[in-house]
């Protein structure tokens, strides 16, 4: 009998450690209206090719509900909507149900609890907030519309699920509001916002929280600005407020220094603007690791993915290198181990592996594989 039990327990440590060593990526690919499968093979080091799916031209933003079994993919082409994809035991993906959404989302998230699907608006300067139902489907009707200041981009809601934020790269503010989890619902903080704005048109774009305090005790939150090129450090207040410290450059000083502030890109396209002295700055996105000891963001112009190490201390932030990477690097994702960063870019039809240091937290090319076109959002599911 002891026997059996010891063999059992061996056989359910062995299949837990081999989940451990595989995930599933996926990338939605804008310009071929898909989302690209792969399996992470850790023990392989490897990302194999899973199949393709048809989503919709400008499929872009994703989110995975909380039980790791349903995708959503934002479609910012017309009729505006969100898509929702079973994610079968083996990685590959099933379509179930599409839902309306009221403008071009450019960012998905769910609240903590799993139960709301938040989604902003850059085009619209709005967000919604639609509750999930039971099956993994987004309501039709949404649970609140709130219009926002100009070019609402990214939008979460903090680690306890109390307070919701939402940046405005167009009028550099951070919104804060009080969300009640219950009913999804949203009121504005006191203040309202935050000015993310030490010089004119910093463009506040994706935000990311630390996942634990530092040894102050202070939740820190890492405020990407997508046309200043620098990442701005706030902490939280225990009403839900925010307060700003210090911005750290984004890129190495050596490749910085030929790059003149970006602008924020025209309605009707990325490439609509006139030709500049000096390339623009033009971040896009920023992760950090599981444990919280590395960060890193991308910038599109010059095709850079750059690391910092974060102080456990006060949670600043020191810039470790600047790595070339693929044709204007759009989304990245780090696996929960923190060893593996996948990195897609707009212009190449290839996603990058890298592994992490775990000592220096520098990036090392594992491998390329191919993709769809106008690859900008990758999301792991582990």
């Amino acid at each position: 009998m002891k026997k059996r039990i010891m063999a059992a327990g061996m056989m359910l440590f062995a299949s837990t450690v081999m989940a451990q060593e595989k995930a599933y990526v996926y990338v939605s690919n804008g310009d071929s209206g898909t989302v690209t499968a792969y399996t992470l093979d850790k023990a392989q080091r490897q990302l194999k090719p899973l199949g393709e799916y048809p989503t919709g031209l400008k499929s872009m933003p994703m989110a995975v509900s909380s039980d790791k079994k349903t995708l959503y993919v934002s479609v910012r082409s017309q009729p505006y909507h969100v898509s929702a994809w079973h994610i079968q035991a083996d990685g590959t993906l099933s379509h179930f149900a599409d839902t309306p959404l009221p403008e071009a989302m450019a960012y998905l998230a769910l609240d903590k609890s799993g139960r709301f699907l938040l989604s902003s608006s850059y085009g619209g300067d709005l967000f919604s907030v639609n509750r999930i139902a039971s099956d993994g489907k987004v309501e039709s009707a949404p649970v609140q519309v709130v219009h926002t200041g100009k070019r609402a981009h990214s939008i979460q809601t903090d680690p306890s699920n109390q307070f919701l934020f939402v940046p405005l790269l167009g009028a550099d503010q951070l919104l804060q509001y009080r969300f009640d989890s219950h009913s999804g619902k949203v009121t504005p903080n006191t203040p309202s916002f935050v000015n993310i704005q030490r010089e004119a048109a910093t463009g506040p774009r994706h935000f990311v929280f630390a996942p634990q305090r530092d040894e102050q005790g202070a939740q820190n939150m890492y405020l990407l600005t997508e046309m200043a090129g620098n990442i701005s450090r706030l902490t939280l207040n225990q009403d839900g407020t925010m307060t700003e410290h210090e911005a750290t450059p984004s890129l190495d000083p050596a490749i910085a220094r030929n790059m003149q502030r970006g602008e924020a890109r025209p309605l009707t396209g990325d490439d609509d603007l006139p030709k500049s002295a000096k390339p623009r700055l033009w971040q896009a996105d920023i992760h950090i690791t599981p444990n919280g000891r590395f960060l890193y963001s991308t910038e599109r112009t010059s095709s850079n993915i750059t690391a910092f190490r974060v102080s456990p201390v006060d949670g600043r932030l020191t810039l470790i290198n600047s790595t070339k990477t693929e044709t204007q690097p759009r989304g990245f994702a780090i696996d929960n181990s923190g060893r593996y960063l996948i990195e897609s870019g707009q212009k190449s039809t290839q996603v990058a592996l890298y592994s992490i240091d775990q000592n220096t937290g520098k990036l090392s090319l594992i491998e390329r594989v191919p993709t769809g076109k106008g690859a900008n959002w990758v999301t792991i599911v582990e």
